[in-house]
Protein backbone atom coordinates (compact mmCIF):
# COMPACT_ATOMS: atom_id res chain seq x y z
CA UNK A 1 0.00 0.00 0.00
CA UNK A 2 1.33 3.76 -0.78
CA UNK A 3 1.77 6.27 1.71
CA UNK A 4 -0.49 9.42 1.01
CA UNK A 5 -0.12 12.77 2.83
CA UNK A 6 -3.24 14.62 3.29
CA UNK A 7 -4.57 17.27 5.80
CA UNK A 8 -5.66 16.73 9.31
CA UNK A 9 -7.44 19.43 11.83
CA UNK A 10 -7.36 19.63 15.34
CA UNK A 11 -11.01 20.76 15.87
CA UNK A 12 -10.52 21.87 19.95
CA UNK A 13 -8.76 25.08 18.56
CA UNK A 14 -10.32 25.62 14.89
CA UNK A 15 -12.32 28.98 15.29
CA UNK A 16 -13.96 28.42 11.94
CA UNK A 17 -13.21 30.81 10.21
CA UNK A 18 -13.66 29.29 6.75
CA UNK A 19 -10.04 30.58 5.76
CA UNK A 20 -8.89 26.86 4.94
CA UNK A 21 -12.48 26.25 2.55
CA UNK A 22 -12.11 29.21 0.03
CA UNK A 23 -8.67 28.26 -0.52
CA UNK A 24 -8.85 24.36 -1.14
CA UNK A 25 -8.35 23.91 -4.63
CA UNK A 26 -10.51 20.60 -5.03
CA UNK A 27 -12.88 21.64 -2.21
CA UNK A 28 -11.86 18.84 -0.08
CA UNK A 29 -13.00 21.29 3.33
CA UNK A 30 -15.75 22.50 4.40
CA UNK A 31 -17.37 23.90 7.82
CA UNK A 32 -19.22 21.16 9.74
CA UNK A 33 -20.95 22.47 13.25
CA UNK A 34 -18.54 25.58 13.30
CA UNK A 35 -15.18 23.40 12.59
CA UNK A 36 -12.96 22.84 9.70
CA UNK A 37 -13.73 19.01 8.40
CA UNK A 38 -10.84 17.40 5.71
CA UNK A 39 -12.17 14.85 3.08
CA UNK A 40 -9.65 12.48 2.98
CA UNK A 41 -10.66 10.85 -0.07
CA UNK A 42 -10.37 14.33 -1.97
CA UNK A 43 -8.04 16.11 -0.13
CA UNK A 44 -4.65 16.14 -2.45
CA UNK A 45 -2.30 17.39 0.89
CA UNK A 46 -1.37 20.22 -1.51
CA UNK A 47 -1.00 22.54 2.01
CA UNK A 48 -2.64 25.42 0.73
CA UNK A 49 -5.25 25.20 3.40
CA UNK A 50 -2.26 24.59 6.12
CA UNK A 51 -0.47 28.04 4.60
CA UNK A 52 -4.24 30.01 4.95
CA UNK A 53 -5.24 29.06 8.58
CA UNK A 54 -4.58 31.52 11.03
CA UNK A 55 -4.64 29.59 13.84
CA UNK A 56 -2.10 26.93 12.31
CA UNK A 57 -4.46 24.10 13.53
CA UNK A 58 -4.40 22.64 10.07
CA UNK A 59 -0.96 20.03 10.23
CA UNK A 60 -0.41 17.98 7.19
CA UNK A 61 -0.45 13.98 8.39
CA UNK A 62 0.15 10.92 6.08
CA UNK A 63 -2.03 7.52 6.01
CA UNK A 64 0.37 4.56 6.10
CA UNK A 65 -1.17 1.26 6.32
CA UNK A 66 -4.52 2.85 7.17
CA UNK A 67 -3.33 4.89 10.54
CA UNK A 68 -2.68 8.50 10.06
CA UNK A 69 0.94 9.98 11.73
CA UNK A 70 2.16 13.37 11.91
CA UNK A 71 3.91 14.17 7.99
CA UNK A 72 7.57 14.76 7.90
CA UNK A 73 8.53 18.30 8.55
CA UNK A 74 8.85 20.17 5.05
CA UNK A 75 12.25 22.95 5.11
CA UNK A 76 10.90 26.24 5.10
CA UNK A 77 11.99 27.78 1.05
CA UNK A 78 14.87 29.34 0.61
CA UNK A 79 14.70 33.40 0.10
CA UNK A 80 17.76 33.97 -2.39
CA UNK A 81 19.22 37.51 -1.20
CA UNK A 82 21.99 39.12 -3.23
CA UNK A 83 25.13 39.74 -1.78
CA UNK A 84 26.75 43.29 -2.25
CA UNK A 85 28.94 41.93 -4.98
CA UNK A 86 26.53 40.91 -7.01
CA UNK A 87 24.46 44.26 -6.19
CA UNK A 88 27.22 45.92 -7.53
CA UNK A 89 27.93 43.76 -10.89
CA UNK A 90 24.28 44.13 -12.03
CA UNK A 91 24.82 47.44 -11.56
CA UNK A 92 28.00 47.38 -14.15
CA UNK A 93 26.13 45.43 -16.24
CA UNK A 94 22.99 47.74 -17.05
CA UNK A 95 25.82 50.71 -17.66
CA UNK A 96 27.79 48.67 -19.71
CA UNK A 97 24.85 47.21 -21.56
CA UNK A 98 23.50 50.87 -21.98
CA UNK A 99 26.14 51.97 -23.34
CA UNK A 100 26.56 49.23 -26.03
CA UNK A 101 22.73 49.74 -27.02
CA UNK A 102 23.59 53.40 -27.57
CA UNK A 103 26.89 52.64 -29.70
CA UNK A 104 24.66 49.67 -31.35
CA UNK A 105 22.06 52.83 -32.14
CA UNK A 106 24.68 54.98 -33.71
CA UNK A 107 26.08 52.28 -35.81
CA UNK A 108 22.38 51.75 -37.18
CA UNK A 109 21.47 55.30 -37.69
CA UNK A 110 24.84 55.95 -39.52
CA UNK A 111 23.73 52.41 -41.67
CA UNK A 112 20.27 53.65 -42.60
CA UNK A 113 21.34 57.45 -43.14
CA UNK A 114 24.37 56.05 -45.83
CA UNK A 115 21.50 53.51 -47.18
CA UNK A 116 18.94 56.56 -47.24
CA UNK A 117 21.41 58.83 -49.26
CA UNK A 118 22.53 56.32 -51.79
CA UNK A 119 18.82 55.38 -52.79
CA UNK A 120 18.29 59.25 -52.96
CA UNK A 121 21.23 59.75 -55.24
CA UNK A 122 20.26 56.56 -57.47
CA UNK A 123 16.78 58.07 -58.01
CA UNK A 124 17.47 61.74 -58.69
CA UNK A 125 17.39 62.91 -62.72
CA UNK A 126 20.65 62.89 -64.30
CA UNK A 127 22.68 66.38 -64.71
CA UNK A 128 23.25 66.11 -68.47
CA UNK A 129 20.42 65.79 -70.86
CA UNK A 130 22.55 63.29 -73.00
CA UNK A 131 25.29 66.06 -73.54
CA UNK A 132 28.40 64.36 -73.19
CA UNK A 133 31.08 66.41 -71.02
CA UNK A 134 35.26 66.07 -72.12
CA UNK A 135 35.33 63.63 -68.70
CA UNK A 136 32.37 60.93 -69.06
CA UNK A 137 32.03 58.53 -71.42
CA UNK A 138 28.49 57.18 -71.26
CA UNK A 139 27.27 60.56 -72.24
CA UNK A 140 24.60 60.46 -69.34
CA UNK A 141 26.05 63.33 -67.48
CA UNK A 142 27.35 61.03 -64.79
CA UNK A 143 30.90 59.76 -63.57
CA UNK A 144 31.21 56.12 -62.70
CA UNK A 145 32.79 55.63 -59.31
CA UNK A 146 35.46 52.96 -58.34
CA UNK A 147 35.72 51.36 -55.60
CA UNK A 148 39.25 50.02 -54.11
CA UNK A 149 39.47 47.57 -52.19
CA UNK A 150 42.33 46.65 -50.22
CA UNK A 151 43.90 43.49 -50.10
Amino acid sequence: MMDTQTMWVDVTRCTGCGACVEVCPVGAISLVDGKARVYVKSCTGCGACADACPEGVIQPVVTVQGELVPAPERPPPTIYRPGPVVETAGAAVVVAGTGLLMKAAGALARAVGRWLMRRSVATEPSVGSGTSTAGDKGGTGRRRRHRWRGG
